[in-house]
């Protein structure tokens, strides 16, 4: 299902969401800003904080590929298939927008990808050390 918005809309909502204060460690305004532009969003499930990493290291799992290592889930990206206007995008754009939430919650993967009609959703991973 494609929507479409004004772009008069769209710089409406991008003011209103720059202009709230934020405090905490929440998402600050403007990155929840470009969450809206780009329709992506990231929920973390754990109260543990983990710094941010680079994006390229984060690894795309399939069902057939798991992660080798012990990993616990600490999030979970969502990112839709349409852009703004509603132009479809390629999957490669969508898993690297994925990548870039991952990345930007401190997970070093992303498992169980799946299709939800016009948005993709995946649980992020981070890895567990474990002492010997």
């Amino acid at each position: 299902m494609k929507k479409t918005y004004s772009f008069a809309t769209v710089i409406a909502l991008a003011l209103i969401l720059g202009g709230c204060s934020c405090t905490g460690p929440g998402p600050t305004s403007t990155q929840m800003a470009t969450n809206f532009i780009k329709r992506q969003h990231v929920l973390a499930t754990t109260k543990e904080k983990y710094p941010a990493k680079n994006p390229h290291a984060v690894a795309l799992y399939t069902s057939e590929q798991k992660p080798l290592m012990p990993y616990r889930i600490i999030g979970v990206a969502t990112v839709s298939k349409y852009n703004l206007l509603g132009m479809h995008r390629q999957e490669d754009t969508v898993h690297e927008m994925m990548r870039n939430l991952a990345a930007s919650i401190g997970g070093d993967g992303i498992i169980n990808v799946s299709n939800h009609g016009d948005s993709m959703q995946a649980s992020v991973i981070a890895f567990q050390r474990i002492l010997i």
